[in-house]
């Protein structure tokens, strides 16, 4: 099977029962122990980005959910200078925060930069705002979207390998 054909067939499966999974866990909305569904989405393509395989896969886990954290941190920057007045108080800390992600990529586990402003970028959409507890849903989210492209990239490998061929043998 060509590779494309055999990445497709995975993802569509695996982004179709990730939707049924998510469904019937009440994962498609928002609220402190619900994970929204869409996250999800955001880490699976992050994975192929970050290379696969079990490092890209690590990688991609290690700093989304870092990248999700430093929201909070962006949040409460931008809260303690308020009295500065809009927009400088999330300007700034959008700023330091952004600042953090690519400083810490130096660490080779969180050198994913794009992960991380993912994990960012996926927070702020769920509205995490300094709640924790959706932190954690969403770093959950995100986990899974990269556990479930690992997963279509593994079978997608096995769709693609051709099958062992049969060796005759004669008998006298």
């Amino acid at each position: 099977m060509a590779p494309l054909l055999a990445l497709a067939i995975s993802i569509g499966i695996v982004s179709g029962g990730w939707m049924v999974i998510a469904y019937l866990l009440g994962l498609t909305g928002i609220s402190a122990l619900a994970v929204a569904a869409w996250p999800a989405f955001v880490g699976m393509p992050l994975y192929f980005a970050g290379g696969g395989g079990k490092k890209g896969l690590g990688k991609t886990v290690a700093a989304t959910s870092c990248g999700a954290a430093v929201s909070i941190l962006m949040v409460l920057i931008g809260n303690a200078m308020s009295f500065l007045g809009e927009p400088w108080p999330i300007a700034i800390g959008v700023g330091l925060g952004s600042f953090l992600v690519v400083m810490y990529s130096k660490l080779d586990m969180l050198s994913y930069i794009p992960g991380g402003f993912g994990g960012c970028a996926s927070a702020f959409g769920v509205g995490v705002g300094t709640d924790l507890n959706l932190l954690v849903a969403v770093i959950i989210a995100l986990a899974s979207g990269a556990i479930l492209g690992y997963t279509a990239d593994v079978w997608a490998k096995k769709l693609v390998q051709e099958p062992a061929k049969t060796v005759k043998t004669t008998s006298n």
